[in-house]
């Protein structure tokens, strides 16, 4: 408003040269600049001691929404692990043969809901429940090759194979696991198979994991503007430590307000 007017006055007076303009209206004009010149001045202190920060205050406003956007990510994250311990602590076992046959189905229900269903939260809601079921079968499965698994270029099998790892963290397969969360394709397995990363990590000691094992270009946190509100390039990604220890990070899969679920 203030801008608006300072600019009718200008405007009056470049029509109107003999209209006068008083002090306030030039100070007022000069306060409606200040803000465009927010990229060259960091502040601007005017007489009196009255003193206009620009930068400091927008990068204040910055770090304020990232740390509200890291907050509502882990929320996200707890809750979802929580859904899938819920279901995959049920009472019921099953083994051999029988357990076979659920995650044959579970495995087939999943591809067959990534094909007909559009990504909306129901699906992924569903997805989690047969990723929860996959958590209590996975570990009956005998003779279940997992290196094989995390290979397929099938996304129910290379799921159940983070399910094991997550259910049952096995430290000789961690290069194998971060190899295939590095080049997962959809972004709910790569979300599990990160935590699968983590639960192997957690299982072996942070300080038993050689560094160069996790570092991998495909796994580094998005800082594109595009990345902010969208895919980047194909996921939202958000980084997260494994472990708390050695700096050891990968970018956990999400999405950030664009209404895409994975």
């Amino acid at each position: 408003m203030i801008s608006v007017g300072a600019v009718g006055a200008a405007a009056v007076h470049i029509v109107k040269p003999d209209v006068k303009i008083d002090g306030a209206t030039l100070v007022l004009a000069a306060i409606a600049i200040v803000p465009w010149l927010g990229d060259l001045f960091e502040s601007i202190e005017l007489p009196g001691g009255a003193k206009f920060q620009y930068r400091k205050l927008e990068e204040r406003l910055e770090a304020a929404e990232q740390r509200a956007e890291d907050v509502r990510l882990a929320v996200n994250d707890a809750s979802r692990q929580a859904r899938v311990a819920l279901v995959a602590s049920g009472d019921e076992s099953v083994q051999g043969e029988e357990a076979a046959e659920g995650v044959g189905r579970l495995m087939a229900e999943f591809t067959e809901l990534r094909r007909s269903m559009h990504s909306t939260p129901a699906r992924t809601l569903r997805q989690e429940r047969i990723f929860a079921e996959l958590v209590r079968l996975a570990p009956q499965l005998v003779d279940f090759d997992i290196a094989g698994a995390l290979g397929s270029a099938d996304g129910g099998i290379r799921l159940t194979a983070y399910a094991r790892l997550y259910a049952c963290p096995e430290g000789e397969f961690l290069p194998a696991l971060v190899e295939a969360a590095a080049e997962e394709v959809l972004p709910f397995g790569q979300f599990w198979a990160l935590q699968a990363v983590r639960a192997v990590i957690d299982a072996v000691g942070p300080g038993n994991v050689q560094l160069a094992t996790v570092q991998r270009p495909a796994l580094v946190p998005c800082t594109t503007p595009a990345g902010r509100g969208g895919p980047c390039p194909d996921t939202a990604r958000d980084p997260w430590a494994l472990g708390g220890h050695s700096g050891l990070s990968v970018a956990a899969v999400g999405w950030v307000g664009t209404g895409a679920r994975p």
